[in-house]
């Protein structure tokens, strides 16, 4: 280091992936973020909900 201070890092901000470009808003209790969503998690485990839910992106 040549003694000149970096900024500190910011962590980026989750973006809910059922709701693109939307922030993930933490709307459960005891979520972090996306990845421990339980509705992101039951959407995406169900392959007739995601298939759903590719479609009504596709509109």
């Amino acid at each position: 280091m040549d003694g000149v201070p970096t900024p500190p890092r910011r962590r980026p901000d989750a973006k809910c992936p059922l709701r693109p470009g939307d922030p993930c808003t933490l709307c459960q209790v005891n979520v972090t973020g996306p990845q421990d969503c339980g509705l992101v998690y039951l959407v995406m485990d169900d392959q007739e909900l995601r298939d759903e839910w590719v479609k009504s992106r596709c509109r």
